[in-house]
């Protein structure tokens, strides 16, 4: 990958934590707190989206040039790194061993804790340059996407709070506004049969993510956990569907039950890649 572009991308963002805040407290101090938070927090989403986005592109044009070859997994080596408090964090990173067009023998070293549900001899799969063979990474989603899907949800929580937000503080700056007419405020029995449906559906799927998460068949965690947690997000988005049907409810409570199950899908998509 172009490290000039990754590097670029990481600075943005890392600029967003400071320029954010000063900024979200500049607007909270001119205007209110709700424009402080949405402000603030919409900038440093943008960055994060902006970051995942370009390293995204960046490793699929990569990815274009690669050939795919099945290697196998010799060794795992201990990796150390420390904290900001000095605390030491050991990991072990898996080496796995291809064989190149060119008939030569390298090895590549994955990402720290990475392919930990293999055994030395299984196959993993490696994607090398066809350009330059002895450029090559192990093509799971960690080593591949991780770093894409990271710093999506860091762009993606702070857009959707900053959104929600902004959206206080546009509707808290409205005049008074006059309340809703008895056809609006009531449902027809039509409307609260299909309220009731769909919120025992909602409740019956939002409580079987956390059967799910025990009850998953197989010994893998990974899969166990984002299996449940992409089926409590779907459960809340049901209830954020429901919810929306007439008379619906105040959109800004509506739009928590958007960002739980939005969030619960995209921790529970990463967990059943990564951790599988």
């Amino acid at each position: 990958m172009d490290e000039e572009t990754i590097q670029h991308a990481m600075l943005v963002f890392g600029l967003s934590l400071l320029v954010g805040p000063a900024v979200g407290g500049l607007a909270g101090w001119l205007k209110n707190l709700f424009w402080g938070v949405g402000v603030g927090a919409l900038l440093i989403g943008c960055a994060g989206l902006y970051a995942a986005a370009t390293i995204g592109w960046q490793r699929y044009q990569s990815i274009a040039g690669t050939a795919s070859v099945q290697g196998s997994l010799v060794e795992f080596v201990e990796e150390r790194s420390k904290d900001s408090k000095g605390r030491t964090t050991v990991s072990r990173a898996p080496v796995v061993e291809y064989v190149a067009a060119d008939g030569q023998t390298r090895r590549v070293k994955g990402l720290g804790g990475g392919l930990s549900d293999k055994e030395w001899g299984d196959p993993v799969e490696v994607r090398y340059s066809v350009a330059d063979p002895a450029q090559a990474l192990v093509a799971d989603f960690q080593n591949m996407w991780g770093a894409v899907w990271g710093l999506g949800l860091f762009g993606l929580f702070p857009t959707m709070f900053g959104l929600f937000f902004t959206g206080m503080a546009i509707k808290e700056g409205r005049p008074a506004g006059k309340s809703r007419s008895p056809v609006e405020s009531s449902a027809t029995l039509a409307q609260q049969r299909w309220r009731t449906r769909g919120t025992v559906l909602a409740n019956l799927v939002f409580l079987a993510g956390f059967a799910v998460c025990f009850l998953y068949p197989g010994e893998s965690l990974g899969k166990a956990l984002g299996a449940g947690f992409m089926t409590i997000g779907t459960g809340a988005l049901l209830h954020f569907v429901v919810q929306s049907f007439p008379p619906a409810m105040e959109f800004e409570f509506r739009s928590i039950l958007a960002i739980v199950g939005l969030g619960f899908l995209a921790f529970g998509y990463g967990a059943w890649m990564m951790l599988a």
